[in-house]
C-alpha cells in the first residue's frame, strides 16, 4: 500500500464536496479514477459516508474559524446583515491539501469582489475591507516571522539623502487603492454602507511591535511607490513623476521618500555622506 497515493484521495474527500459526492455515489469507480488498487482501493471504498461528511464539516469549520479571526470586521458583517453569503463560502470555498494558511483568506477577498456583482445587499466597500484585512494578517504575519532577526532589530540610521540616494519598495510593502475608506470602517469610524470616499494606504511591516505600519497617502505618492519595484533614484523618479503628470514637485517628492524611508515604509540606499542637494 502506498501511503502517500491514500491520504490524496482521503485530502481530496474530505476537502472537495465535488470529489466526495462522486466517492459516495460510485466508490469503486472513484479508487480506479485516482488511480488506487487493491488494499488501498478497499479502504477508500469502505469510508462510511457519514464519518465522510462529518470529518469534512470539523475541517470546514475549522477552516471558517480561522477566517473569522483572520478578517474579524468583514465576518462579523456578514453574520450581521448577509449571512448567506458566508453561508455559501463555507459550502462551496475548496483548498488542497498543499494550500497555504491564508489560502481561505485570499480566496473570501475575490469571492466578496464576485458577490457585489450578484448581491444588491453585498455594498461596495465590503471587497474593500476584506482585501485590507487580508494584507494586514499577511504583513502581520510576515513581522512575527521577522521578530528578533538582524534586519528587525536594528535601527534604521538615516543619513542625509541626496539627489542620487536610491529607494525600493520592500517585497511585503503593499500601496493600495481603495473605491471607499476601507481604513475607516475597519477602524469602526465610518459604517459599511456609509464608507466615505476613495482612498489610498500604504501597509508595511513596523520596526517594532506586533502592530504592521499603516499611512494614508495621496494618489501621487500611490504611484511613486508601486514604480519601486526595483531601486530607483530621486531623480529618476521626479523623472517617473514628470512623465506620467503626477504634479509633484522636486521639494515635494524630496520629502515624501524621506518621510517613507524614515517610516520603513521604503529602503535607502544614501551614496556617500549625501548632501541635501545634488
Amino acid at each position: 500500500m502506498t501511503l502517500k497515493s491514500v491520504q490524496n484521495a482521503l485530502f481530496k474527500i474530505y476537502l472537495n464536496p465535488g470529489y466526495r459526492l462522486a466517492h459516495r455515489l460510485d466508490p469503486r469507480a472513484f479508487t480506479a479514477h485516482m488511480g488506487l488498487t487493491d488494499d488501498e482501493a478497499e479502504l477508500v471504498q469502505n469510508l462510511p459516508p457519514a464519518e465522510v461528511e462529518q470529518f469534512a464539516m470539523e475541517l470546514k469549520a475549522k477552516e471558517m474559524l480561522s477566517l473569522n479571526m483572520a478578517m474579524p470586521v468583514t465576518c462579523r458583517w456578514l453574520e450581521e446583515h448577509c449571512r448567506h453569503v458566508l453561508r455559501e463560502y463555507e459550502d462551496f470555498g475548496t483548498y488542497g491539501r498543499r494550500s497555504d494558511r491564508w489560502a481561505a483568506a485570499r480566496g473570501f477577498v475575490q469571492y466578496l469582489e464576485e458577490c457585489v456583482d450578484f448581491y444588491d445587499t453585498v455594498p461596495p466597500a465590503l471587497p474593500s475591507v476584506a482585501q485590507l484585512e487580508y494584507l494586514l494578517l499577511t504583513v502581520r504575519d510576515e513581522q512575527e516571522n521577522r521578530a528578533g532577526s538582524a534586519e528587525r532589530a536594528a535601527s534604521p540610521a538615516v543619513p542625509r539623502p541626496s539627489w542620487d540616494s536610491l529607494y525600493w519598495k520592500p517585497v511585503h510593502t503593499h500601496a493600495v487603492h481603495f473605491s471607499t475608506d476601507a481604513l475607516s470602517v475597519v477602524l469602526g469610524k465610518k459604517d459599511m454602507r456609509d464608507s466615505g470616499d476613495p482612498t489610498w494606504v500604504v501597509i508595511a511591516p513596523a520596526p517594532h511591535g506586533p502592530v504592521p505600519r499603516v499611512l494614508r497617502i495621496t494618489a501621487p505618492a500611490f504611484h511613486l511607490i508601486n514604480a519601486l519595484e526595483q531601486p530607483s533614484s530621486a531623480k529618476q523618479l521626479y523623472a517617473f513623476a514628470h512623465d506620467h503628470d503626477l504634479n509633484v514637485s522636486e521639494h515635494a517628492l524630496r520629502a515624501l521618500v524621506q518621510w517613507l524611508s524614515e517610516s520603513g515604509v521604503l529602503r535607502a540606499h544614501h551614496l556617500g555622506e549625501g548632501a541635501a542637494g545634488e
